[in-house]
């Protein structure tokens, strides 16, 4: 399971902050800590609603973010001139790019990138029309992203489909509807990867890491590969070990026990 971090994001108040006053202190040790307690790539969001210059802020930020991390990044931006620069001055293989919708000009404007660059991609199932209500019509969003992916020579193996995670808290019939998309892109398109962004799933409950916890362990059982999570809530990470020691991608439950035995199943 890859594991993005999630904290770097300009819509949390005290990064946001952090980003308009360029403290590179404060972000390096958000960096850190999640590479610290497993990230294997960190999520880089400087959005903050237009307090600071997107590109400016990017630019920085992923420079602090790298250093300080030692791992690899998802450059997190709907602009792609944000992308590109960032590409441009840090290269681009091992990194992610987060993200690319069904959109035409969209997929025009990251793919390119994508390709020459040699990074993945996370493909979020929505297109101009929004976010498909059911599974079927979200996994023709798939189908057209990764069209469009071999049209611009993008791998299809560097590409995470993304089946979406809204709020069940708005809509109960939500998560059902996220298990059933990933199913049917695990069914069709096995050589793609598939990714999550897990928090959405319970905004607004109490007791959210439950509930992440829960999507997370029902999620691998059919077949997820990458999540952007919290690396640092302990309990989602034991969900891993055990999830996949269950669903069988986990050969004698070697990766399970060895957590065990290091004292990351609490």
């Amino acid at each position: 399971m890859i594991i993005i971090g999630e904290k770097i994001n300009g819509t949390i108040d005290d990064v946001r902050d952090a980003i308009v006053r360029r403290d590179d202190s404060f972000l390096a040790a958000l960096a850190s800590s999640q590479a610290e307690a497993g990230a294997d790539c960190i999520d880089v969001n400087v959005d903050t609603g237009g307090k600071a210059s997107e590109m400016e802020s990017m630019e920085w930020a992923v420079g602090v973010v790298k250093e300080a991390a030692g791992r690899p990044l998802a450059l997190d931006s709907s602009d792609p001139e944000v992308l590109q620069r960032c590409l441009k001055l840090y290269g681009g293989e091992g990194l992610f790019i987060n993200s690319v919708t069904g959109e035409r000009p969209r997929l025009e404007g990251v793919l390119p990138q994508v390709a020459r660059h040699r990074c993945r991609v996370v493909a979020l199932a929505m297109d101009e029309s929004g976010i498909p209500e059911t599974p079927e019509g979200r996994l023709e969003v798939c189908r057209r992203i990764l069209a469009a992916a071999r049209e611009f020579g993008v791998p299809v193996e560097n590409v995470f489909l993304d089946p979406l995670a809204l709020p069940i808290s708005a809509d109960w019939k939500q998560g059902r509807i996220t298990l059933d998309t990933l199913s049917l892109i695990r069914s069709e398109f096995p050589g793609a990867k598939a990714v999550l962004g897990l928090s959405n799933v319970s905004f607004g409950l109490p007791a959210r890491s439950l509930v992440n916890r829960s999507m997370l362990a029902a999620a691998i059982s059919v077949g997820l590969d990458a999540v952007l999570m919290d690396p640092m809530d302990n309990g989602l990470k034991a969900t891993i070990y055990a999830a996949e020691a269950v669903a069988g991608a986990d050969r004698y439950c070697r990766d399970y026990v060895k957590a065990f035995r290091n004292g990351l199943l609490s």
